[in-house]
């Protein structure tokens, strides 16, 4: 025969008895999937971070490296032309020559990007 629970002392009943306990286990089990959900969001977020970190480095020691380049074909250039020129004329030119290729670079890239702004409206 299955024994029965005592009746509670101050009269109220066995079910009213277990309410708190049962708002006390949800209370925690919301607490605890809070924290798990707050856990994994840090875990996601320092992952994307770390990412576009070791991106951002990649691309700025790729830039570093062109514009290192880029300086010492300049330099080349210029030592090249001074084997039949003053120095000041071999600056010029090579000055005159970057100045083109950024003009040339500029006028190249602009119809890019306003294809791409029409794209986008």
């Amino acid at each position: 025969m299955p024994e029965k629970d005592p009746p509670p002392i101050d009269g109220a009943t066995t079910t009213d008895a277990d309410w708190p306990t049962l708002i006390e286990r949800a209370v925690d089990d919301l607490a605890r999937i809070v924290r798990s959900e707050a856990h994994m969001f840090q875990t996601r977020i320092e992952a994307a971070l770390e990412l576009q970190i070791s991106r951002m480095v990649a691309r700025l020691t790729l830039i570093a490296a062109l514009v290192g380049g880029t300086l010492f074909i300049l330099c080349a250039a210029i030592f090249l032309l001074h084997r039949w020129l003053p120095w000041w004329q071999a600056f010029g030119i090579a000055g005159l020559a970057v100045w083109f290729v950024g003009i040339a670079s500029h006028a190249i890239m602009r119809p890019r990007e306003r294809a791409g702004m029409s794209e986008s409206q």
